[in-house]
């Protein structure tokens, strides 16, 4: 008789490899954040070509870059960007990640397997100067991204606000002609305590178009709003998960 393994199912960790997961578990502590949220409007047939189709598109069509550096974090400091769309879920309020890029390596690993941010790995830089905060976004040497806040002034941390994301769960299917065996839509609503803000004029470019980080797909038509915040965040646990 073969002698069969003892690791049962119960007893796997929250990821893999499972003798020293890279990782811990959610949630995570994020203290001390600073985040650049800057809104612009983009074309109506981007949102629609890119949006699942259990969401909705706003009018006017909007989008988000959202650059956050986290000084302290249960792997250590490290900086994320994301592009997402404004869109509707069941009316609500909501922002589909589209695009990601992180500068940590154990990040990159945990923000795809267990949040769903769509991640490559980069260089994300914030540089503030006096009412101006300007954030770059680079990929395999190309800055894909600049997104800025001009001439900002103080405001209320009350009227602060940022939308709950929307991340595609996705795990590749490894039999030829078969679909992906898990496909669904993760909230993830992570709860802020604001210390200060700044609030003023918005600005994005894409200096350097790149098909492997193709920002520019998203492009920007007019400003709305850019937002700039110290804040104690956190990754938690999934608000819920709901079909595609």
């Amino acid at each position: 008789m073969p002698d069969y393994g003892q690791l049962a199912a119960e007893q796997l960790p929250h990821t893999v490899p499972v003798v020293a997961p890279p990782y811990p578990p959610p949630p995570w502590p994020l203290p001390g954040a600073r985040l650049l949220k800057v809104t612009y409007e983009t074309e109506k047939d981007v949102a629609i070509r890119w949006l699942p189709p259990s969401l909705g598109r706003p009018i006017p069509p909007y989008a988000h870059v959202i650059v956050g550096h986290y000084p302290e974090s249960p792997i250590g400091p490290f900086s994320l960007a994301v592009q997402t769309l404004g869109c509707r879920s069941r009316f609500l309020v909501r922002a589909y990640s589209l695009q990601a890029v992180t500068d940590s390596p154990t990040a990159l690993i945990a923000l795809r397997e267990v949040w769903g941010f769509p991640c490559l790995l980069g260089k994300v830089a914030v540089e503030e100067k006096g009412g101006d905060v300007e954030a770059r976004v680079e990929v395999a040497g190309r800055t894909v991204c600049v997104a800025a806040l001009r001439q900002g002034a103080p405001i209320d941390v009350e009227v602060v606000r940022f939308d709950p994301y929307l991340n595609l769960r996705l795990v590749p299917s490894i039999q030829d002609g078969q679909p992906p065996p898990h496909v669904s839509l993760a909230q993830i609503d992570p709860y802020y305590e604001f210390k200060h803000a700044l609030r003023g004029r918005a600005e994005v470019r894409f200096p350097r178009p790149s098909e492997g980080a193709p920002w520019h797909l998203v492009p920007f038509l007019s400003p709305v709003i850019a937002v700039w915040t110290e804040a104690d965040t956190e990754l938690p646990f999934a608000r819920f998960v709901m079909p595609y």
